[in-house]
């Protein structure tokens, strides 16, 4: 069965959902000035992240950081907020990743290296035991 598409159809790729920490920058400081960020989503040729303060701008070459330390670029073509997305310069292998997430897991638990982070500090309010009242 033959399907014809109209201009309003955009075929897109299939997103896999993931939520990565990893680093982005700008292709002109050649890796200066990193800053984290969060992967969303990625595809073979795309990925879709949020940063902390604004994204990057439409048109913007960047570089990303991948966990491990491998680097891919692209180029942004929609940004909102502090959401962006990404056209990569080469196809991207998303088991790649994967293999590299649990790479990095593997070795934080044979190292033994992890540490605690205090989010959430608890406070236990000082009371004056004269205001206290007995029921």
């Amino acid at each position: 069965m033959d399907h014809e598409f109209s201009k309003a159809q955009v075929l897109r790729e299939v997103r896999h959902p993931r939520i990565v920490r990893a680093q982005l920058g700008g292709l002109r400081g050649s890796g200066q000035n990193l800053r984290d960020f969060v992967i969303r989503n990625v595809s073979e040729h795309g990925l879709g992240g949020s940063c902390k303060g604004p994204a990057p701008v439409r048109g913007e070459r960047i570089v990303v950081v991948l966990p491990g330390g491998r680097e891919i670029t692209g180029e942004v073509r929609w940004f909102r907020d502090h959401a962006f997305g990404m056209r990569l310069d080469e196809p991207f292998d998303i088991a790649m990743l994967s293999q590299a997430l649990q790479q990095q897991a593997h070795v934080s638990r044979v190292n033994g290296e992890w540490h605690v982070e205090s989010r959430h500090r608890v406070v236990n309010p000082q009371v004056d035991p004269s205001r206290i009242r007995r029921v």
